[in-house]
């Protein structure tokens, strides 16, 4: 066996004695530094050239497994310490952004800029510019209490409406049943930015009204600096069931990470839109926005061809449907029978297995070696330069020998056989587009060929249909 450093002598050597074995330990970046700084490391020391210049192939492939790991393995590490909240929990956390939506509506329901944009509102949803569930936050809940909240809504948009257009001081009170009462609609966050703009432009036009409007703004931004607390600690508290569940969406052409930043995305909308006074479970409840966010994602970053999501739901029946008679029949199902167990028409059933097929390259090798590739093997619809060129000197002495008829019959010919990229027509369509009948284009017909046997130049058509 040869010896680390070129030139030195064999470790079997009969004048040297045998050089004890030496351990290879693998060691973390900083701790290898470490060692490296002591004074231990002297000249006996017979260890290989520093990594900067020697890079064993071993080391490297190491390293860059460890590199595509590194991400996920950090993530990971951060999510062990995090812990899971109790129902309680995520009561408190739910009352912390109670009360931060409730402190921003005070600071506007108390400034008459933003009274006067809510009874703005009140006048679109009377025209009809907008709904009412333009202006909810869930607009969609289908229990019986949020039922009664457009209706409740449109009430205290009236009644902004006639508060802002109080000339006198208003009675406290009264705003702050107006702040209650917009507090347990929740209000989509397109009406706060509508707010905010109006605010800031009455601060930039200045006026009895800027001082005021400032004030707000700043109430406002207090106001949602501890909601967003609120709402961190409850993402950062479940960001565990994120991972739990991107982990049964993978090997699905999107790697772990991207769909973990997917679920965050929903995990963080569910913390928008929850509601702690519902009695639901806000992982309940997260899951299900998780799982729409990871779900889209895989319809338009995992495939090639992007899939609407009626012919996903579509594809997930079908293929439940396909793996349960399987498991039942110990068979592949046909696609009647896949129809009848999930209940679609067996149209959309055939296209959904259709729309299943991945789509492969035509530069894909066809084996291992790589020589050949599927697009060698496709037959090209269009013509080879041989047969393009034979073509157009055949169209060009079909001209000169039309050229030689009366313009009426060369029109004729070319609308019965598609000359110059027209399609063939009937003797009915071409007597009707002539105000002629049938038999009378047909004589036309026959004289005009008549003509052209009778040239001379046919000679020169007759090598195509000898080729």
């Amino acid at each position: 066996m040869n010896s680390l450093h070129p030139g030195e002598p064999q470790k079997n050597d009969p004048e040297l004695p045998a050089l004890p074995r030496r351990r290879i330990v693998l060691r973390p970046a900083q701790e290898q530094a470490n060692l490296d700084a002591t004074p231990a490391q002297t000249s006996d020391s017979l260890s290989a050239p520093p990594a900067s210049r020697v890079r064993p192939a071993r080391a490297r492939d190491l390293d860059a497994d460890f590199a595509s790991r590194d991400a996920t393995d950090l993530y990971l590490a951060e999510l062990s310490g995090s812990q899971p909240l109790t129902r309680d929990g995520e009561v408190e956390l739910g009352r912390r952004i109670e009360a931060g939506e409730r402190a921003a509506l005070d600071a506007w329901v108390y400034s008459p800029v933003a009274l006067r944009v809510f009874g703005e509102m009140a006048e679109d949803v009377q025209v009809g510019s907008v709904t009412i569930q333009d202006l909810l936050l869930n607009p969609d809940a289908d229990d019986p209490a949020s039922q009664a909240i457009p209706v409740r809504l449109a009430q205290l948009l009236q009644l902004a409406r006639s508060l802002s257009k109080v000339s006198g001081p208003i009675v406290p009170s009264a705003l702050s049943d107006l702040a209650a009462g917009l507090c347990e609609v929740r209000l989509d966050p397109s009406v706060g930015e509508r707010i905010d703009n109006a605010l800031r432009e009455a601060v930039e036009a200045g006026g009895a009204e800027a001082s005021g409007a400032r004030a707000t703004l700043s109430a406002l931004r207090r106001a949602r600096a501890q909601t967003a607390r609120a709402k961190a600690e409850l993402v950062q508290a479940n960001l565990r069931l994120v991972m739990a569940t991107a982990r049964h969406y993978q090997r699905r052409g999107v790697p772990l990470l991207d769909l973990v930043q997917e679920g965050n995305l929903g995990l963080m909308r569910a913390a928008d839109k929850f509601d702690y006074r519902r009695g639901y479970r806000f992982s309940t409840y997260a899951g299900w926005w998780i799982k729409q966010a990871i779900e889209r994602a895989l319809l338009y970053q995992g495939r090639i061809v992007k899939m609407p999501v009626h012919l996903a739901d579509s594809r997930r029946k079908v293929l439940r449907s396909r793996k349960a008679l399987s498991q039942e029949n110990a068979r592949e199902p046909s696609p009647e029978e896949i129809a009848e167990h999930s209940g679609l028409p067996l149209a959309k059933v055939k296209a959904v297995r259709d729309l299943s097929m991945e789509p492969i390259s035509l530069d894909a090798p066809i084996d291992e070696e790589g020589d050949a590739r599927y697009g060698d093997f496709l037959a090209s619809d269009g013509a080879t330069p041989d047969e393009a060129l034979t073509m157009r000197r055949m169209m060009e002495q079909t001209r000169d020998l039309l050229d030689g008829l009366t313009p009426r019959e060369r029109e004729v010919l070319r609308l019965r056989y598609g000359l110059d990229g027209e399609a063939d027509h009937t003797l009915e369509e071409i007597g009707r587009s002539f105000s002629l009948s049938r038999e009378r284009i047909r004589q036309i017909e026959s004289k005009a060929l008549e003509k052209l046997r009778s040239r001379s130049r046919d000679r020169h058509l007759a090598s195509y249909l000898e080729s």
